[in-house]
Formats: C-alpha cells, structure tokens, sequence
C-alpha cells in the first residue's frame, strides 16, 4: 500500500509526472517507427464435384446435378491431401517463401481464421494466408499458392487416372486483398509506452526511497561542535554543565576559595 501511495503521490507531482510523460511518448512513437509494416492477403476455396457428379455410368445418360448439393466426407478428404501436400519446404519455396525469410505463409483447413473456424469442420475448405512486408509482394504469393493447389488438386486425379469428366474442382469462396496490419506495430507502441512508465516511476521512486545513495566519502561531516562561551564576568571559559544540569567543581578553584585548613590535633584543647 505505501508503494502504490507514493507512486500516486509522484503522479501528481509535475516535475516528475511530465518528464516521465515526455519519455512514455518517446519510447511509444520509437517502438511504433521501428518495427515495419505488415500486409495480410488471403483467399478461402472450397472442393466442389463436378455438375456431372463423380462417377460415369456409360449405359445411363449423364445426369447433371448441383454440385453444391454434394458435399461429403470425401471432399474433405481430398482437402486434408491437399493442404498436407502444400505444406511442406519445397513447396513453399516454388511460391516464394523461404525459411526464416520476410514472408509467412499458412495453408490449412480454416482454423487460423475465426470466420471460417466454426464452419470449417463441416466443409471440404482450404484457407490460404500470405503476410508479407509489402502489398505486392503479398498479393503475389497468394496468386502462385492458390495456382499451386490447383495444380497440386489435378496432377493428383491424373495420376490415380480419373476421368476429366470427374475431376474435382477448387473454387474461390472470399478473396481478401492485400490489408496492413498495425497489430505488431500497437504492440511495438505499447510496449515502448509500458517501458517508459516502469522506468520513469521506478527512477524516481527510487530516487525519492533514498535507494541512490552517495558514498560516505561524499556525505557531508557531522557539524562541529561550538566552542566554549567565555563567562562575561571574569573571562575565563565557561565549562560544559555536569551531572544535573551543574558544572562540575575544578580542584583549583576549590582550593584558592576555600584556603588552607588548619590541622587540629587531638592533644590542643
């Protein structure tokens, strides 16, 4: 409690609380400038069977359906292959990524994305999400993943020999353009703020606590103790006062005051 009170007390104090203000604003607008831009760009797809549905019977007629009626279990299948097969380095690299380089890519089921979270397990749904240092940069990673996952999609349904009749398809849902990110840079200004004020209260709690002390060497001597007062009357100093507030006897005084004593012997009467 006595802390808090006299970092209150030192808030209230204009020599202290304005300078402490000046560096909170300084450290904010430095952790703002230093820490770069950021752009988001992405782009959420979903599998769709084709109108013909996924299989072809050759003494029916081909019946045409709505592919968004068809939905199943095996889309989502073919959309958990998918994002296991793009995430991997060499992939990444054909994009445009390197490892521990300025772009961060993320290919998944929609998990990372709070609007696709709640319906994301319900759907054969592939989320793409390029963050890159600039705009073009972002908006060109994205076109090359999204145009890799097609590839990826139909190198597969050639290799297993599927018929092009029943090719599964990827289709654009939403496709959010490039967007700057001022997350990092708030936390960059926010913890620059934060520094300040912990740094400015404890200096000055610090200082106001007596935990700066100087050397001995540099702490000023006790005061020297005053001389004695002459006694007005006869010049001679006055002596500091004895037990009970009295000064104390001098022998010498005693004896020139008083004078010899006679000695009484026991045989004079």
């Amino acid at each position: 409690m006595e802390f808090w009170t006299a970092i209150l007390g030192l808030a209230r104090n204009a020599f202290v609380a304005v300078p402490v203000a000046v560096l909170t604003a300084a450290l904010a607008l430095t952790g703002w400038l230093v820490l770069p831009e950021r752009y988001v760009a992405s782009a959420s797809m979903v599998l769709v069977t084709p109108s013909g549905g996924g299989s072809i019977d050759r003494t029916k007629p081909l019946a045409q359906t709505n592919p968004l009626l068809q939905f199943s279990d095996d889309l989502r299948t073919t959309a958990s292959i998918l994002i296991l097969a793009m995430n991997s380095p060499d992939v990444f690299r054909s994009v445009g990524v390197t490892e521990d380089g300025p772009v961060d890519l993320t290919i998944d089921d929609g998990r990372t994305n709070p609007t696709l979270l709640g319906v994301g397990t319900t759907g054969p749904f592939v989320y793409v999400e390029v963050e890159a240092p600039s705009r073009a940069e972002a908006a060109k990673v994205l076109a090359a993943a999204q145009e890799r996952l097609r590839e990826e999609l139909e190198d597969r349904q050639n290799e297993l020999k599927a018929h092009p009749v029943t090719f599964v398809q990827l289709d654009d849902v939403v496709r959010l353009g490039p967007e700057a990110d001022l997350a990092p840079k708030l936390q960059g200004a926010a913890g620059g703020a934060l520094v300040g004020l912990l740094a400015g209260f404890g200096a000055a709690y610090a200082a106001v606590r007596g935990k700066l002390r100087l050397p001995a060497r540099l702490q000023p001597s006790a005061a020297p103790e005053p001389p004695p007062q002459e006694n007005r009357e006869n010049g001679t100093p006055r002596r500091p006062a004895g037990l009970n507030g009295r000064a104390p006897r001098d022998p010498a005084v005693d004896d020139a005051e008083t004078g010899p004593i006679d000695v009484i012997s026991g045989g004079e009467r």
